[in-house]
């Protein structure tokens, strides 16, 4: 427990003496999750740390129904708090040791099950930063054609790059080696 308290009490010392960032941010929880990670980030040699790993959620996406009336809200704040981060972390001079990604336990079906659609296993995510190789697909975008080639009943996409695959990029660029990820 003493250590916990002193491990905050160095946090909240490290964060008080780091610089005030330029970058605004939007008033959404996601904004400030984001705003809080760029501070650390800033206070690192403070800090003593050389790598760090940090989670956000932003929950919400379970949409069975209404999934366009509820993306339309959602994504706008999504787009807003990753380009606020992006140019937090271009202010900070990080922007090509930081990757950013998006993940998720699971897909949506291409079909309805009456009130919208089922967890499915194919989808996308997300992947920026400066050392990122972005602008592209990675993997083979399915048809959406139902009945295609990657497509099982009820409207479930067989994905084509496996999530093992995009971890164990990750996992490299975090410096894991190859002969290490199995």
């Amino acid at each position: 427990f003493r250590k916990s308290v002193e491990a905050n009490m160095e946090m909240e010392e490290a964060l008080d003496q780091a610089a005030e960032l330029n970058t605004s941010f939007s008033n959404t929880s996601l904004s400030d999750q984001l705003k809080m990670i760029a501070k650390v980030i800033s206070a690192r040699e403070n800090l003593g740390f050389s790598r760090q790993t940090f989670f956000v959620n932003f929950g919400g996406w379970d949409h069975h129904d209404e999934v366009l009336e509820s993306q339309i809200e959602m994504l706008p704040v999504l787009d807003s708090a990753l380009a606020e981060f992006s140019a937090a972390l271009e202010e900070l001079g990080v922007s090509d040791q930081v990757t950013t990604f998006t993940s998720s336990d699971f897909g949506r079906t291409l079909t309805s099950n009456g009130d919208g659609s089922d967890h499915a296993w194919g989808s996308n995510v997300m992947v920026m930063g400066g050392s990122v190789d972005g602008g592209k697909i990675f993997g083979n975008y399915p048809s959406l054609e139902l009945n295609s080639d990657l497509m099982l009943p009820r409207g479930v996409l067989i994905p084509t790059t496996s999530t093992a695959e995009y971890f164990a990029e990750l996992a490299m660029w975090f410096g894991v080696s190859q002969g290490d990820l199995f």
